[in-house]
């Protein structure tokens, strides 16, 4: 099934300030060491966006994407982007998280309206620490450019 959806995650994982040590230590390789260690075969994103901001790929290579593992229901027909942190994602993560919905927006066809906040569909999930129209208005900003 090709992907029709966007669903936005967090890493559940420290809001680390760039003044700290630890700020930039976690991205792709760290996120699926610890999908492998709950039974994944590999890490459950499409892309991760670090604290700096820059962008990994997961389950993507170019233009190929595999079946993701990250919302239950809705692997087969949707992509998944993690940043790494837990509710306060940083101004560079923010500028990646739009870049990516520029170029998915393009290349795939998927409107903002089908981007949705992990919580949206698991009621139980703070993930990713906003709420959907947060996600809009974040999506809609362009001063980026």
């Amino acid at each position: 099934m090709i992907p029709d959806k966007v669903i936005v995650h967090c890493s559940a994982t420290p809001d680390y300030e760039i003044s700290s040590k630890r700020y930039d230590i976690i991205g792709a390789h760290e996120i699926d060491i610890m999908h492998k260690q709950r039974g994944f075969t590999k890490i459950g994103y499409h892309w991760v966006i670090r604290r700096t901001g820059i962008i990994e790929p997961g389950r993507v290579d170019g233009a190929v994407f595999e079946i993701g593992a990250h919302c239950k229901g809705l692997n087969t027909r949707s992509i998944g982007i993690c940043y790494i942190g837990t509710d306060k994602p940083t101004d560079d993560q923010l500028i990646s998280l739009r870049l990516l919905f520029s170029d998915i927006s393009k290349r795939r066809g998927i409107d903002i309206k089908e981007w949705y906040t992990h919580n949206y569909f698991n009621h139980h999930k703070t993930c990713p620490g906003f709420s959907m129209k947060d996600l809009k208005n974040i999506l809609s900003t362009i001063d980026f450019v």
